[in-house]
């Protein structure tokens, strides 16, 4: 029984009907189109796999790569289909001086910390998927997580994580919130008598509104990511079922524009490969990058 102090409580469908702000879409669409112009990337692809570029032209592409220029499609896609061993190892050569100009010479970790197993989604690579009856569903609560990072943080040593939400009501926004304050919040006594503390929160958790981003930013997260999984529209759609949230391929593709809007200056994108080609999803990755750049400016 519901009163005036209580109102009722959203159901899950309801929660999911109300996910998807399609104006938040929109805004970034041109003529309703989006920015992964299957088409080009299939035709470049076939391009450079059917004209092997020279090794002048493959050393231009490597030499623009370490002075940290974006690279253009086809110039990726020239590197995709190297063969000659001594290119190959040119390229992994010059991968490793971009690493340590970019990173020194240094190795940053992060724990992978889980909060919640529920989701509403049915991602059929994917174990936590609404579908499968033989996963055990959980959403830790504040207590658990602070015994979490005490272990993490007070017993290992970890300064930073990457902390994992499943898409469901009950992790919703106002949880992550929380979980996020907890965690910043945790102080752990060492056994050398210093304080344990976790310094950075990274977020891997489903496409959200600009709304709800903005929360995310003042509650001090670090990187704020979300894979596309496939930039593959086809087989988005065939891993995704259509009535799901994650099924509408374009609140996933522009959330990382919603972020930046919302304040959120760190993002995190990237693709499962091995669900598509993997040579189309790092040209997706191009174009994705390419549209960052160009209309937020990152």
């Amino acid at each position: 029984m519901t009163t005036a102090c209580q109102p009722q409580k959203m159901s899950v469908k309801e929660w999911c009907e109300k996910r998807v702000v399609q104006d938040q879409v929109d805004r970034y669409l041109i003529d309703g189109e989006d920015f992964i112009n299957e088409d080009a990337i299939n035709a470049t692809l076939a391009d450079s796999h059917n004209v092997n570029a020279e090794a002048a032209k493959i050393r231009e592409i490597i030499a623009k790569s370490e002075s940290l220029e974006t690279l253009l499609p086809d110039e990726l896609a020239a590197l995709l289909y190297v063969k000659d061993p001594q290119l190959i190892k040119e390229m992994e050569e010059a991968a490793l001086r971009i690493k340590l100009k970019v990173y020194d010479n240094r190795i940053v970790t992060f724990a992978p910390l889980y909060l919640s197993s529920k989701c509403v989604n049915g991602c059929t690579y994917c174990s936590f998927r609404e579908g499968n009856e033989q996963s055990v569903r959980r959403v830790l609560t504040q207590a658990e997580v602070e015994r979490e990072i005490k272990t993490l943080a007070g017993e290992i040593g970890h300064k930073r994580l990457i902390v994992v939400y499943g898409e469901h009501p009950d992790s919703g926004i106002d949880y992550i919130e929380e979980t996020v304050k907890t965690i910043y919040a945790a102080r752990y006594k060492t056994r050398k008598g210093g304080t344990a503390n976790i310094r950075r929160v990274n977020i891997n958790a489903a496409p959200m509104s600009i709304e709800e981003l903005k929360r995310l930013k003042d509650v001090g997260i670090g990187t704020y990511q979300v894979f596309q999984e496939t930039y593959n529209k086809k087989m988005y759609a065939r891993m995704h079922p259509p009535k799901t949230i994650k099924g509408n391929y374009h609140w996933r593709l522009y959330c990382m524009h919603r972020a930046l809007e919302a304040g959120i200056d760190d993002v995190g994108i990237g693709a499962l490969f091995g669900l598509s080609d993997w040579r189309f999803d790092l040209m997706g990755l191009i174009y994705h990058t390419q549209e960052l750049e160009k209309k937020l400016g990152i």
